[in-house]
């Protein structure tokens, strides 16, 4: 008898990640580039509802950085703020699982329906 094994597929991190999960969107001037382009990422604190300013949050990549980290464009990645890499994440699952480890909640409800069979 043969094992049969189930893959599932992993969802990448996108803008609706973002916007479904409740993250701030910041947009920034790039100073390096002659013309004044802009760019965006998204920040998260750690837990959600932490008034603390100086709380530890989640950082996205930038808009423009998907190239660099072998993403898809409109793609990102998520670590935790100023701790270069530590908790990298590239899809929702990840970031779930990272999320549920810092802070022992979970980074958007989903409800689940129950039926008879």
């Amino acid at each position: 008898m043969g094992k049969e094994f189930v893959e599932f597929p992993f969802i990448p991190i996108t803008e609706k990640t973002f916007e479904r999960q409740g993250w701030e969107k910041v947009t920034e001037i790039d100073n390096e580039s002659e013309e004044l382009e802009t760019f965006s990422y998204y920040i998260l604190p750690l837990p959600k509802d932490n008034p603390d300013e100086n709380c530890p949050i989640l950082i996205s990549t930038a808009d423009d950085e998907w190239k660099e980290i072998g993403l898809e464009k409109g793609e990102y990645g998520v670590e935790i703020c100023n701790f270069v890499g530590l908790g990298f994440c590239t899809t929702e699952e990840e970031l779930e699982i990272l999320y549920r480890a810092l802070t022992k909640q979970e980074i958007e409800w989903q409800s689940v329906s129950i039926v008879n069979i």
